[in-house]
């Protein structure tokens, strides 16, 4: 550190140090007499809050000596520290993601009182509490002092303690506690933190726990005092909007009883405001959901055609839209389960409004009601938020993966399949500027099975670094997440994005489709700056697909394939075996694609052969997580993110 930087924390130091002593003794916490007069609960409750502040100021005080000066300038809290409540109401998470050491500092806030002898916080593959990684924090002989680096059992009966103790503590006193992990620590009885979803567990108890022996049993608490969550420990900084003249425009259903049927899809098209003869710029949007559990995803499109084109309104189902609604297609935000809000990086921001711009806009909202619920209204939307002074660049959104169609399908009874969707370099030659575009945000989706999910960037025959992947996704956390990497792709580049899904335990085959029990496989890729291209999606080639299905009627004797049939009853009759699985994932890597190079009006670009294009050649790599541990040696210990393997040999569970 600096010598200005060791002014700065002294100066941050004494000044915070006045500040907690000013608290105390203006409201007595340090004043004996008073505090003796009070009743003995109020004493608990005011002495707690001094020792919350004390370790909320240590905790931030840590956080700026392991920071860079410009992290305190540009407003620390704000943007380096991120928050949640485990519990919804009390307990507060609070953590900063140290880049440059590789290591989380995480602080809790009221993980404690005056009956809990223990709290613990741990990590586990897909919320199970077999073989998860846990830190233990006990109260022992009237201190809290312990802390403990466990691991549990395969089938979460047992807590076992662990040979390398990688819980590093900062403080702990009867209502907090900081304390810090590294990324990797390079223990195979630790869990490798990562940028997708994580799931994080706590809990905490009355009774003793015997800390001090190797193995005990796993405690046993009430649902009130335990819990798991899904979240994103490696992200990003937060943006800050540095606009303060912001304008709002809310696009919402107005009381839609929902159909009482699995899957519906809801349009609702609206006029925007008359501000918006004016071009804006979107900075943030944020979803406004009524109905939680019932809506699956949300997307707003803009209708686009010519300004004075008058649109109709409508508010139904959207398969019996107007025909003249179909050129509402032009994505302007979305949501999925899981997300939130999002906010763009301060040098751009999605064009919306201007002399030109048709005024109309269409709201579609998924609801998945497989209980088939009667009598329920929704009126969800997405709150959008503007400026007037335009930012940089105008960004756009764009579609990467599969394209929703039955042409795809997934086997029955696989632990990972994998489909690919390609946006081949072909349609980025044609689409794309000189310049490329920065990938700035990502959301990835699929329905009910997909358990893994990447999207790979080519450069020719050089793969580059991954645009963003999740090796634990689920369906019920779909974050529109903000890129710490943001890549820069250029004309003649290939993305790749690859779904992996679950089918243990299905009778028959997964189609691609709309439906919650079809699947999908797709990247929302926010960038700049924007352009015509609007999906970058493939299926399999039709003459492909008809080659299959006769090569399965005549070679594999599979009697139910119908060759003028319906593609969706010729998978259903496929009996499938381990060499079928295999002839059906060779076919969907080496065989030609349906390219899906579209402009906003869904029209494809011009200048190249769509139909039976090549597919983008792709190395299959197991990823090796342990580059930086050079005596890392699990032979004799199988590591807790390691699991069952897939076809390919990637062990995701």
């Amino acid at each position: 550190m600096t010598a200005s930087g060791s002014n700065l924390t002294k100066e941050y130091t004494q000044w915070s140090q006045n500040q907690r002593s000013h608290q105390c003794r203006s409201q007595h916490y340090n004043d004996g007499n008073y505090q003796a007069d009070r009743p003995e609960k109020l004493k608990h409750r005011s002495t707690s809050r001094c020792h919350i502040n004390e370790v909320t100021w240590l905790f931030m005080l840590c956080l700026l000596v392991l920071l860079p000066l410009n992290a305190f300038a540009n407003r620390l809290s704000d943007t380096k520290l991120h928050e949640i409540y485990l519990d919804n109401k009390e307990i507060k998470l609070s953590w900063m993601v140290d880049w440059y050491k590789q290591e989380v500092l995480f602080h809790l806030q009221n993980a404690f009182n005056e009956q809990h002898r223990w709290f613990y916080l741990g990590f586990s593959k897909r919320g199970d509490i077999g073989d998860a990684d846990i830190c233990f924090f006990e109260n022992q002989n009237g201190f809290f002092n312990v802390v403990t680096d466990t691991y549990t059992s395969p089938n979460g009966k047992f807590v076992h303690k662990d040979y390398q103790q990688d819980c590093v503590l900062f403080k702990m006193d009867e209502y907090t506690l900081a304390f810090k992990r590294k990324f990797d620590t390079c223990d195979p009885s630790d869990f490798r933190m990562h940028e997708g979803t994580m799931y994080v567990m706590w809990a905490r108890g009355e009774k003793d726990l015997q800390l001090a022996d190797y193995q005990f049993p796993f405690p046993n608490v009430s649902q009130h005092e335990s819990g798991i969550q899904m979240m994103q420990l490696l992200r990003s900084d937060k943006i800050l909007i540095p606009e303060t003249d912001l304008k709002v425009v809310e696009i919402r259903l107005h009381n839609v009883t929902i159909p009482n049927k699995e899957t519906t899809y809801w349009c609702h098209i609206q006029k925007l405001d008359d501000f918006l003869v004016h071009k804006h710029h979107i900075v943030q949007f944020e979803p406004i959901i009524i109905t939680p559990g019932l809506v699956h995803h949300m997307e707003v499109f803009h209708c686009e055609t010519d300004w004075n084109a008058n649109i109709p309104l409508y508010n139904d189902d959207c398969e019996q839209m107007p025909s003249a609604a179909k050129v509402c297609s032009k994505v302007v935000a979305l949501w999925a389960m899981g997300s939130s809000t999002f906010t763009y990086p301060p040098e751009t921001g999605l064009p919306m409004g201007g002399k030109t711009y048709n005024p109309f806009i269409r709201l579609e909202v998924h609801f998945n009601n497989p209980e088939m619920r009667k009598g329920l209204v929704d009126s969800s939307g997405m709150r959008i938020k503007m400026v007037s002074q335009l930012r940089q660049f105008d960004a756009g959104v764009m579609e990467l993966g599969l394209e929703y169609t039955d042409k795809m399908a997934i086997p029955p009874g696989q632990i990972g399949f994998p489909l690919s969707g390609y946006c081949i370099a072909e349609c980025t030659e044609v689409a794309l500027p000189r310049t490329g575009i920065v990938i700035f945000g990502s959301q990835l989706h699929t329905h009910l099975t997909g358990v893994r999910v990447l999207t790979r960037h080519f450069r020719g025959a050089d793969e580059l670094r991954e645009v963003n992947r999740d090796d634990y996704y689920s369906h019920h956390f779909q974050e529109m997440r903000n890129l710490r990497y943001k890549p820069r792709v250029l004309p003649g580049d290939a993305l790749v994005t690859t779904c992996y899904y679950n089918t243990v335990g299905k009778d028959n085959c997964t189609l691609g489709g709309f439906s919650i029990s079809d699947e999908m496989c797709v990247n929302y890729i926010h960038y700049y700056p924007a352009t015509k291209l609007e999906v970058c999606k493939s299926s399999v080639s039709e003459e492909t697909l008809e080659n299959y299905f006769v090569y399965m009627k005549k070679k594999e004797h599979q009697h139910g394939v119908h060759l003028s049939g319906a593609r969706s009853k010729n998978y259903e009759s496929i009996k499938w075996t381990q060499p079928r699985v295999d002839q059906l994932y060779t076919m969907y890597i080496q065989e030609p694609l349906s390219m899906q190079c579209n402009k906003s009006d869904n029209t494809r670009f011009q200048g190249y052969q769509w139909e039976n294009a090549p597919v983008t050649p792709v190395q299959i790599k197991i990823p090796m997580h342990r580059k930086l541990c050079p005596n890392y040696n699990p032979l004799w210990l199988k590591p807790l993110d390691r699991g069952e393997c897939d076809l390919l040999g990637e062990c995701i569970y």
